[in-house]
């Protein structure tokens, strides 16, 4: 009877010590030891050959079905566990030498188990499961629900017509878009992807959140242009990037035309200053500082309106102002007058050079100024002034009348001494008498003559032809009338006392001659 008490004592010690060594021992297990009978139901298990899914479960096959479009299973399976299980790629690569491999979630709490079985790779994804604030599973419809906005937002990453892609921590394309995909294989002429996929665009993205613009080669000797954009989320960098081939082509043509109109402008001898809506210097050529000896520095360090007119003032390249207030005045119509279109101004410099300057207005606020030489232009006619001023006193200091006709028949000189004649000076309305005009004031100032000289005058002009005849006025005053062609087409008309005494008592007679 002792021995059977001592023999249940020994075997109880011994249960109790097994027990208490299952509770200590347990938790330090492998967990692939523990689940390594089955795994739960929530567990996705696939198996790999090479590039093709072998078989999966029900789970396994639709989590896989969620990868982009035009990969190959291995291909799409990667895309999908890369961002989540870093150093997956790695791992793989040493699993034929390790036979095993155990990869945790960052950030999250899914395990990832890879075993080398001769050739053939079984993964198995453990997710973990959902559980409301009380503890429990969650319900079916909020699962549902879930699931129904994650299939919504793959597929308007999908549908995105702009690439977008994530980078691993070795800036490797951990995932991409089906839009990344098209570049890709239009990259290769078997349009084939391979994985890891390529890198199109550079490491260097800019400032987070800013565009940064790159051009990339897609094939057939053409490049596409993007502004690229970087995102940093939840510990990822995710990057977008935006087609800006219109935009390029629409600067390069704005460019172009820049460029055109730099070259004819750095052609013309009339200086251009176009001044923005803040009244900022932005367009300027060469002219600019070949009139008024401005240094180019100083031009391109877009002086305001008010400092370009202020150095002038300085420089005494404009008209000097009689006072500061005047001045002020003066400047403030200026840009006023630009902006409504009408300014127009000749400044006459200190040193005697004449600027003609002309202010108009430009799109969005902008005023252009044309500063145009005119020195030359103002010196000649000054000089033909002074010349036809000279020859104006030249005729009218000669005792005969003359009136010059031009080809078109206009009458465009004459002399005090025909005023006088004919009481007319056909300078105060000059460029407005015609032949008729003037020769019928001659007949009407005469005597009918039987050889109908003053009908003829009209005719002879006209004609160029060299004529001569006499006319007698109403007073009594006989007239040699000489016509002469001269250069240019012009006619002149030559009235002189005649040298003839007239009776008395005979009637005054016209005679005419050619000559």
């Amino acid at each position: 009877m002792d021995i059977d008490w001592g023999f249940a004592l020994v075997l109880s010690g011994i249960s109790l010590t097994s027990a208490v060594a299952a509770v200590f021992v347990l938790p330090f297990l492998p967990r692939r030891a523990r689940n390594a009978a089955a795994e739960t139901q929530g567990d996705m298990v696939l198996l790999f050959d090479g590039e093709h899914l072998v078989d999966a479960t029900p789970d396994g096959r639709r989590f896989l079905a969620g990868g982009p479009k035009g990969l190959t299973d291995w291909q799409r399976f990667c895309a999908l566990i890369v961002p989540r299980f870093p150093g997956f790629p790695e791992r793989m690569e040493r699993l034929p030498k390790d036979g095993s491999a155990l990869l945790a979630e960052a950030g999250g709490e899914a395990q990832l188990t890879a075993v080398w079985l001769d050739g053939v790779i079984r993964l198995t994804l453990q997710m973990p499961r959902f559980s409301d604030p009380a503890g429990g599973l969650t319900d079916a419809q909020s699962l549902a629900a879930l699931t129904a906005e994650l299939e919504t937002l793959r597929d308007v990453v999908e549908a995105m017509p702009t690439p977008a892609w994530q980078r691993d921590e070795k800036g490797g394309v951990a995932w991409a878009n089906s839009a990344y995909l098209d570049i890709v294989r239009g990259r290769h002429d078997d349009g084939q992807i391979v994985w890891p996929l390529p890198v199109l665009f550079s490491q260097d993205q800019g400032e987070t959140g800013s565009p940064r613009r790159q051009a990339i080669d897609i094939g057939a000797e053409r490049d596409r242009w993007f502004d690229c954009v970087s995102v940093e989320t939840h510990g990822a960098s995710l990057h977008f990037a935006l087609p800006a081939d219109a935009t390029v082509r629409a600067e390069t043509a704005l460019r172009n035309f820049v460029q055109t109109l730099t070259k004819t402008f750095a052609e013309l001898p009339i200086g251009l200053a176009v001044f923005n809506r803040t009244r900022e210097l932005v367009l300027f050529n060469p002219a600019m500082s070949d009139l008024f000896n401005l240094e180019p520095e100083f031009l391109t360090g877009r002086p305001t309106l008010l400092n370009l007119l202020d150095r002038l003032r300085e420089t005494r390249m404009m008209p000097e102002p009689k006072n500061f207030r005047s001045w002020r005045e003066q400047i403030l119509r200026l840009e006023r007058d630009a902006c409504d279109g009408v300014y127009s101004d000749t400044w006459t410099l200190p040193g005697g050079q004449v600027y003609r300057v002309t202010g108009r207005p430009h799109p969005d606020g902008a005023v252009a100024f044309l500063f145009e030489d005119i020195s030359t232009e103002m010196s000649m006619t000054r000089r033909f002034r002074s010349e036809i001023e000279t020859g104006q006193a030249v005729i009218d200091s000669l005792p005969e009348a003359m009136v010059v006709f031009s080809s078109a028949g206009i009458l465009t000189l004459s002399n005090s001494a025909y005023a006088e004649l004919w009481g007319e000076d056909p300078r105060l309305v000059m460029g407005t008498t015609d032949i008729a005009d003037a020769t019928a004031q001659w007949r009407a100032q005469c005597l009918p003559s039987p050889s109908e000289a003053g009908a003829e005058l009209p005719r002879r002009i006209r004609q160029r032809e060299a004529w001569s005849c006499e006319l007698v006025r109403r007073d009594g005053q006989r007239l040699d009338c000489h016509l002469k062609p001269i250069a240019g087409g012009c006619m002149l008309v030559e009235f002189r006392p005649s040298a003839r005494t007239e009776a008395s008592d005979t009637p005054a007679v016209s005679r005419a001659s050619s000559g």
